[in-house]
């Protein structure tokens, strides 16, 4: 009888534990119930809408309501992928296989299972792409492992191409924003994460703002955008500072009307009724599916909204990888002479300024990678420290598996050690430098979510101060201490000669 009693009680508290974790894994959003999955002490909440779906009549939109639900909404799955042409590189190049659609708008949560009552940082990511790849279900972008360090995690998906910057003047709707719709949406779920952050534990009064290459270019346009004041509190911009077309709102609009004309549609009407395969397909170039300046979303260039203090003022840490034109291949830096005006280029090759190497081409590739990332980086880390706090850093650490091909770190090479992410090969190589060096990120960039600031002791990472004191946090893998950063003297260059040959 007693053997009875104590199997009865096992038997009854396992079906307990099991009804508590399954509603630990139930979480209650302004929209409705969402469950979730568990995996090593992190909460894992995937393709949860936060918008409706931009489909049909909400075909180049702003985001509107998501409509509530009833019941619970599974969130075990990651959402479609946002209708793209999926990109040649990693890390975009591993959604060949992926769904996708225009029904996209979803974001997905990592949270800490074991939070003891306290409301912790939340880091929202935008990931990259050049505005026409990506999405926030790459692998690459898991947050687990800074989720177990203590942190929210959110990664979102916004329209990206024609569906996420379109300027045709027939889809303007009065007193709605219109045209650059990828912003809008990344918009969108940060409000949404004010209002949700809760509860997945999440303190909805300290969420950082972070991401990567087209990522990075939105938090710095959302750092000047009226329409996101109020939405985050800090921000990370990496490789995000960069050299591309800003358009004007008559130009954007000068492309939707060319491509219609391609694709036989006249008004809005048509346009909407257009197959998103055809849109997809439709004969644009990179600039022309980036931000323009709308007026509203987007008042004016990043960098100078930067110089001139127009931005929402908070700390900003911002940084570039070292060799980041290596990620584009020799014809990128091959076309430099008619990018940056050939007198200017002739300056430029002559010397490379004592750094990048003395072959024209090594002078050619550093040169490619300072004008990319940055000339705009430093002129926005200039800017920003005017107003608010600014630690800058540049990323040039290279696993040993990869210094025969590469001379240095390449664009996105940083992203897997910001989410600790390293291939299971460099955590045996280097002396575990490669690990080493991502747990030092990974704690620096949440010590940023949490307090404000980078620094793992004090005066271990100075502030950025124009003009005064413009070291930078140099991540090579060993001393990872900071300096004045190696390619001042070219950027110094890049500023007088070759910036004023592009408009």
């Amino acid at each position: 009888m007693r053997q009875m009693l104590k199997l009865g009680i096992v038997v009854a508290s396992m079906v307990m534990a099991q009804v508590g974790s399954a509603q630990a894994r139930v979480v209650r959003t302004g929209d409705g119930r969402v469950e979730g999955t568990e995996a090593e002490g992190v909460m894992v909440f995937r393709g949860i809408p936060y918008a409706a779906p931009p489909v049909g009549a909400l075909r180049w939109r702003a985001p509107q309501p998501m409509k509530p639900w009833r019941g619970i909404k599974p969130a075990v799955e990651f959402g479609s992928a946002c209708v793209q042409k999926v990109a040649k590189q990693d890390p975009e190049k591993s959604l060949e296989n992926f769904p996708q659609s225009e029904d996209c708008l979803t974001l997905n949560v990592w949270s800490p299972k074991a939070r003891q009552g306290v409301r912790l940082p939340v880091m929202v990511w935008i990931h990259g792409g050049s505005f026409r790849f990506g999405a926030g279900s790459l692998s690459t972008y898991d947050g687990s492992a800074l989720a177990q360090r203590g942190v929210v995690v959110v990664t979102i998906n916004y329209r990206l191409g024609l569906f996420g910057t379109f300027a045709h003047p027939t889809l303007q709707m009065a007193g709605e924003p219109d045209g650059n719709y990828g912003l809008l949406d990344a918009i969108a779920a940060l409000r949404w994460v004010r209002r949700n952050a809760g509860s997945f534990g999440g303190d909805a009064n300290s969420v950082t703002l972070f991401g990567e290459s087209a990522g990075g270019v939105s938090v710095g346009y959302l750092m000047a955008s009226p329409l996101a004041a109020g939405l985050f509190d800090r921000a990370i911009i990496q490789s995000g500072g960069l050299y591309i077309p800003e358009l004007s709102k008559r130009d954007a609009q000068a492309v939707a009307a060319r491509v219609a004309e391609e694709l036989g549609a006249h008004n809005a009407a048509e346009l909407r009724a257009l197959s998103a395969m055809s849109l997809r397909d439709a004969n644009t170039s990179a600039g022309e599916t980036m931000p323009f300046i709308d007026g509203t979303v987007v008042r004016e260039k990043t960098h100078e909204a930067f110089t001139a203090g127009r931005t929402n003022r908070f700390p900003l840490l911002i940084g570039y990888n070292d060799a980041e034109a290596g990620f584009f291949g020799p014809g990128y830096w091959k076309g430099l002479p008619s990018e940056v005006g050939q007198d200017g280029w002739n300056r430029l090759s002559s010397k490379c300024f004592g750094y990048g190497g003395e072959d024209t081409d090594s002078c050619a590739e550093q040169t490619a990678s300072e004008l990319f990332a940055g000339v705009n980086s430093r002129r926005i880390a200039r800017g920003a420290s005017r107003q608010a706090p600014v630690w800058m850093y540049r990323f040039s650490w290279l696993p040993s598996r990869e210094r025969g091909p590469l001379k240095g770190a390449i664009h996105t090479a940083e992203i897997p050690y910001v989410f600790g992410h390293i291939a299971a090969g460099d955590r045996d190589r280097d002396d575990g430098k490669s690990q080493t060096l991502s747990s030092q990120i990974m704690e620096r960039w949440i010590g940023f979510a949490r307090t404000g600031r980078p620094e793992l002791r004090a005066g271990d990472w100075p502030r950025y101060l124009a003009g005064n004191d413009e070291r930078v946090k140099n991540f090579d893998g060993e001393r990872n201490e900071p300096a004045l950063n190696p390619a001042d003297a070219l950027l110094d260059e890049l500023e007088r000669s070759a910036l004023p040959a592009r408009p």
